[in-house]
């Protein structure tokens, strides 16, 4: 667990100091330092690193490179290159960091009214370590990110465009097609909300097997789960759910672009319950959660700058230092963290 917390305090204190020194938001150094971090792991760290690296360990010949019909074809046409580049699965690890810490940091230094807590919720909230393990879902979810501006300005195409890209590496990510129209429907966020969840609760048992049938790859998804089925990932996001519609009504935050964003977040939860209640795998269709929670790294700052308060807000970084310590170490199978042997110097 150390060189995680190693990382964070680096980063945390060098955004700071630029910020003091310059003036500015620090972008490349934290950049740099979280895809190397992510690039120099071994396979053995996470639960599916083994699954992705398998043709490069095994040192693939790319004349034997064969397309597979249950794998997008986004992230096919990557492997296949960097295959025929490298047999070091270094490279894989490096690239798809880097299109992943490129996206979401782009996207923070743009809508963040608080850089340096943004990326501090990026890495802590586990959006940062979540393609550790689900290497295409978290390519997809970063792409995904990059639609946000046209989800807020009401731009259909280059929303349906990005989310279309996105799904070259993995296909939930065209699951997000409705809530574009659901948060931009001219109703009040409570019965939007509501409607999803009624939805949800009526056909979600469809969907999961639909989704399972339509690729081997996702038969796991309507697998009975016996260990809680991510339920307390998912009673942590209800809290924080909770804590932000309370605040938002307290301060009286009207600020349309928070209103929606927030929207969204609450109807991807809201979506979701009723899939954790079937008790599927959690690390099937509750992984839509990310698609939602990660624009938590962008309400949050907005509901501590109104909050305004040293005492809560510490308490409040406290907190999610735990929760990362906590699903770090124990739910995602990421500590230790051990070195890519080519790296090891001792």
């Amino acid at each position: 667990m150390l060189p995680y917390l190693l990382v964070l305090s680096f980063i945390m204190s060098w955004i700071a100091l630029e910020k003091k020194s310059l003036n500015r938001k620090s972008f490349w150094v934290p950049l740099i330092v979280l895809v190397l971090f992510a690039s120099i792991r071994s396979y053995h760290v996470g639960t599916d690193g083994r699954t992705y690296v398998i043709p490069f360990i095994s040192q693939l010949d790319v004349e034997y490179f064969q397309l597979q019909e249950n794998i997008e074809i986004g992230y096919q046409l990557l492997e296949y290159l960097l295959l025929s580049l490298t047999s070091d699965y270094f490279w894989l690890f490096f690239v798809t960091a880097l299109i992943v810490v490129y996206c979401y940091l782009t996207i923070i230094k743009k809508y963040s009214v608080n850089y340096w807590f943004s990326v501090f919720l990026f890495i802590t909230l586990g959006v940062y370590t979540f393609f550790f393990n689900g290497l295409r879902q978290g390519l997809a979810m970063a792409i995904f990110a990059l639609a946000l501006p046209y989800l807020l300005e009401k731009r259909l195409i280059p929303y349906l465009i990005i989310c279309f890209l996105a799904s070259l590496f993995h296909l939930t990510a065209l699951f997000m097609i409705p809530f574009y129209f659901l948060v931009n429907l001219r109703i009040k966020p409570f019965y939007k909300i509501l409607a999803i969840f009624l939805g949800s609760l009526l056909f979600s048992r469809f969907l999961i097997k639909y989704v399972s049938a339509s690729n081997e790859r996702y038969e796991g998804y309507a697998a009975a789960e016996q260990e809680g089925g991510g339920y307390l990932t998912l009673g942590f996001y209800i809290i924080l759910l909770l804590f932000i519609y309370a605040a938002t009504r307290i301060y009286n935050i009207k600020d349309k672009q928070h209103i929606k964003i927030f929207t969204f977040y609450a109807i991807g939860v809201a979506f979701i319950i009723p899939i954790a209640m079937l008790g599927g795998n959690p690390s099937g269709p509750q992984r839509l959660l990310i698609y939602f929670t990660w624009t938590l790294i962008l309400i949050l700052p907005i509901i501590f700058k109104k909050i305004n308060n040293i005492y809560i807000t510490s308490l409040a970084v406290i907190l999610f230092i735990i929760y990362f310590i906590l699903t770090t170490s124990a739910f995602s199978n990421l500590s230790p963290y051990i070195l890519n042997p080519t790296f090891e110097i001792f």
